[in-house]
């Protein structure tokens, strides 16, 4: 590979981390303005009442099918199964990460940042997924690199996908059997003054022929809406006499999670618990996100509410006690959020803000240090990776430079079996995931790295040692036999005993 080669292959990954930070910064200031203060008020200030008053939080059914037809990219051979691990292991340690520091800060978050901000913040690793399908996110370097041994790994993906499975079918099947219960017994809606009234709701919201159903239900303890899709929806109300006001607010409550795909929020939750369900910090983050969720709904429903409309809604929540289970939502609360959404009703804090310059400061932390962990199962000693189609005797060393930044310097290597044998004791663990390192024909560590071109049979190719990497890049002829690769050392370089072997070339 000659060096011009490998300045057009370097100047090439540059270009990669500048993509990747200009994505992070748009999608950074695209979330932040979708729930800005803006999105929920005129020009002049004052609140809307119409579609715009309720849109959707976030997109959140990307992550579960996209990971899932990720996940099954390697049985029809279009992604290694190294690929897919890596990346999932990214995305895995960044969401249990996430949460964590998020919990930690939720108390403060609680006490000066609006109810419907903080119900965003817990779904801001939905755009994780795009770090499992876009180019211009990946990373030059993982910053953390973590080695295990292939049986090991093997292990830890059985039992996890099968954690994964008995957590997401166990949720699936509890959503359907208390939908089941719950409709079993339902009836439409048939009170003329319930009808017109719903249909009100649906037009002021920007709903005006939506197919969502109104029914009643001897089943049902509380007013919820249950179902993910459009067809599927149906809004239930209890068995019990409401006063015109008390049940314009309970379908305003309805409507905005309809309206903000809540009940597809809901899934999204399970399925990063199923994701991370190892770890208990994601179950106690599943119930909090359900809780703020709820703020946020009860926060635009009295948005500008007067002092005897959020009593009268304080009230529907002491007597609307119910049952909430699968990916439903219900007026009712449970009774560890019951004292803090009354007095979020009955006392808002008029200081609390839309804070949508801390969701873009948080999406874009979580997208630029996505994939800085990796996962690496340990492949074995470089004697046996780096000389494929031959014995490490049958390759000659060719020529020796060492390489920082754009200077390099030639040296001669008078014991060429030596410097072969030095690398291949090398411990190697091959790395794969979302990462440019591949596309590299330079060294890239700060400190330089040593490029060594090899001959042997079938062809030639270069290896770049750094302290941390070696990378093999293969010329036309080795291709078919030997592909641009990866791999990180399980102890850094030893660049004594490589130097001792080295001698600088003359002029």
């Amino acid at each position: 590979m000659s060096v011009d080669e490998m300045l057009a292959r370097t100047m090439s990954a540059s270009s990669l981390l500048t993509k990747r930070e200009i994505f992070c910064l748009v999608a950074a200031v695209a979330v932040a303005a979708a729930v800005s203060e803006k999105s929920f008020r005129d020009g002049d200030g004052t609140p809307l009442d119409g579609r715009r008053r309720h849109i959707p939080y976030l997109a959140t059914f990307w992550l579960p099918p996209l990971m899932l037809i990720f996940a099954l990219l390697p049985c029809f051979g279009l992604l290694s199964f190294r690929h897919v691990l890596s990346v999932l292991f990214s995305v895995l340690v960044s969401v249990c990460v996430y949460d964590a520091l998020l919990l930690t800060a939720l108390p403060l978050l609680r006490r000066y940042v609006s109810a419907r901000t903080c119900a965003v913040l817990w779904l801001l690793p939905n755009y994780l997924v795009l770090l499992a399908n876009l180019n211009q996110m990946k990373l030059d370097r993982p910053r953390w690199v973590v080695h295990l041994p292939v049986m090991a790994v093997q292990a830890a993906c059985a039992l996890w996908a099968a954690g994964f499975c008995a957590v997401l079918v166990g949720k699936i099947a509890g959503h359907l059997r208390f939908r089941r219960a719950l409709l079993r017994r339902a009836r439409p809606a048939e009170d003329p003054e319930w009808l017109a009234l719903w249909r009100k709701v649906q037009t002021d919201a920007g709903f005006p022929s939506a197919p969502y159903r109104l029914v009643v239900s001897p089943a049902a303890a509380t007013p919820l809406s249950i179902g993910l899709f459009p067809g599927a929806l149906r809004v239930v109300l209890p068995e019990r006499a409401y006063t015109a006001e008390e049940l314009e607010l309970v379908l305003r409550h309805e409507l905005v999670h309809i309206s903000r795909r809540d009940n597809v929020t809901k899934f999204f939750l399970v399925f990063c618990t199923a994701l991370c369900w190892f770890n208990p910090l994601t179950w106690l983050a599943m119930d909090r996100s359900a809780q703020d969720i709820e703020l946020g709904c009860d926060e635009t429903v009295l948005l500008d509410a007067d002092e005897g409309t959020r009593r009268r809604y304080a009230e529907l929540l002491l007597s609307a006690a119910g049952d909430g289970r699968g990916f439903s939502t219900c007026l009712s609360a449970s009774a560890r959020s019951l004292r803090y959404r009354l007095r979020s009703v009955l006392h808002p804090a008029a200081e609390r803000r839309s804070a949508a310059a801390l969701v873009g400061v948080l999406i874009f932390a979580l997208l630029s240090t996505g994939s800085w962990p990796a996962l690496v199962a340990d492949s074995g000693a470089g004697r046996d990776l780096l000389f494929p189609t031959g014995r490490p005797e049958d390759y000659t060393v060719q020529r020796v430079a060492w390489r920082e930044d754009w200077e390099s310097t030639e040296y001669t290597c008078a014991d060429g079996a030596a410097l072969t044998g030095l690398l291949g004791d090398l411990e190697l663990g091959e790395l794969d995931g979302n990462y440019a390192t591949r596309s590299l024909g330079l060294p890239r560590g700060k400190d330089g790295g040593l490029i060594v071109e090899y001959a042997g049979p079938g062809g030639s190719y270069t290896a770049v040692l750094e302290d941390h990497y070696l990378e093999l890049f293969p010329d036309a002829a080795s291709a078919p036999v030997l592909s641009d690769r990866v791999y990180h050392l399980r102890e850094p370089a030893d660049w004594t005993a490589v130097f001792s072997l080295l001698e600088a070339a003359p002029g």
